[in-house]
């Protein structure tokens, strides 16, 4: 086969694998929508009806952005409810499809593949339509656009960077403490200072038309709001001497600090998939929709315990009712919903410690391997 031909056929099939992972996102929305679409639907028609968001409901936790797009898809759909959950997810799934192509230039195609036909991306785009993969996709172009010059003067290109990284932000704030991460990593002060001051200071600044009317909803809703307050890795990771002294959030954000140093040396597009992970794991609050956040970093760090995280994270998604609720399965494992994330965390924080210190503990065990042989006689 000549090379064109090889290049033709390659383009097409993975035009085919896009269609086919937006296919089955949109298959997973026949199953229905769950509390949160019902919560963009309210959103969408504030907007429409010329409401400031933040002053007229509390089911909205996020900057103003996704508030934009959700009403553009909500007038492109008529404004007829089924037909918006579906455009949703098609939208989310195009989103994904972006990934998809980062992943591919930047990482594997592998990477790529593994995230896009992964489970509980597809169950969580689809079906939850949850838009953490849009901030994502915007954190992602960023570090594409701000490479890893480290010691220049700041660029234009690197600018838009930390523009876009704003924009992330703005649209859902789970790389609220990424920037750090990249601070670590600069040689010079004002490199340091503007990595964080930038992005941190879109995000403030699109909240400017809001805050006149809706300053409270802002302050209450999205600056103090708090998710489930189930923290399984503070429960179950953190000695009771420690919970004693530091609260939660306290060990959460201290953890994010922590592996921004452990992590400094991998490249801008690999921290911030590592950041996702230590996001999650350490968690204060875990969510069904949280879990598909990591499977970017998922699918870029394959090993034994994230395809465990997969595997259970996919069965728990199709059996719990906040899930696909397919009510044939559901018989099968029954077991709290507690015992689920727990399980995901243990399985995250594993991969994490696994990642960042895989020599150190291969050595440690070899060590211990061949003393316990000398020790039994098997080695002179």
């Amino acid at each position: 086969m000549s090379r064109s031909a090889k290049v033709f056929r390659s383009k097409w099939l993975l035009l085919a694998a896009i269609i086919v992972g937006v296919g089955i996102r949109l298959l997973a929305a026949t199953r229905g929508h769950n509390y949160d679409v019902d919560s963009f639907i309210i959103v969408a028609d504030l907007v429409d009806h010329g409401r400031n968001v933040y002053a007229s409901t509390s089911r909205y936790n996020y900057g103003p952005i996704w508030l934009n797009v959700l009403h553009a898809i909500y007038r492109l759909s008529s404004r007829d409810v089924v037909t918006f959950r579906y455009m949703l997810a098609g939208f989310l799934g195009l989103v994904d499809v972006g990934i998809f192509i980062i992943l591919w230039r930047k990482f594997r195609r592998t990477t790529a593949y593994l995230f896009f036909f992964n489970p509980i991306s597809i169950i969580i785009t689809g079906y939850h339509s949850q838009f953490d993969n849009l901030a994502i996709l915007l954190g992602l172009l960023s570090v594409v656009l701000l490479g890893d010059h480290l010691d220049k003067r700041l660029s234009k290109r690197e600018l838009l960077g930390l523009f876009t990284l704003g924009l992330s932000l703005m649209t859902k704030h789970i790389l609220f403490a990424f920037p750090v991460w990249l601070a670590v990593k600069q040689k010079g002060s004002l490199r340091k200072i503007a990595v964080v001051i930038v992005p941190i200071s879109v995000f403030l600044l699109g909240f400017v038309p809001y805050w006149h009317e809706g300053k409270q909803g802002i302050i209450q809703n999205i600056f103090l709001y708090e998710s489930w307050n189930n923290a399984y890795f503070y429960k179950w990771f953190v000695p009771m001497g420690i919970q004693l002294i530091f609260t939660r959030k306290m060990i959460w954000i201290s953890l994010l600090a922590f592996f921004a140093f452990v992590f400094r040396r991998r490249n801008a597009p690999e921290s911030l998939l590592l950041y996702t992970g230590v996001l999650i794991a350490t968690s204060p609050a875990i969510a069904n929709q949280y879990l598909a956040i990591v499977i970017p970093f998922v699918a870029a760090n394959t090993n034994i315990f994230l395809v465990l995280y997969t595997l259970i994270g996919t069965w728990y998604l199709l059996v719990d009712h906040h899930g696909l609720h397919i009510s044939s399965l559901q018989h099968i494992i029954n077991i709290d919903q507690g015992v689920w994330y727990t399980i995901l965390v243990c399985m995250l924080c594993t991969a994490l410690v696994w990642i960042a210190w895989r020599q150190g503990i291969v050595a440690f065990l070899k060590k211990g391997v061949l003393e316990a042989k000398i020790q039994l006689g098997y080695e002179e």
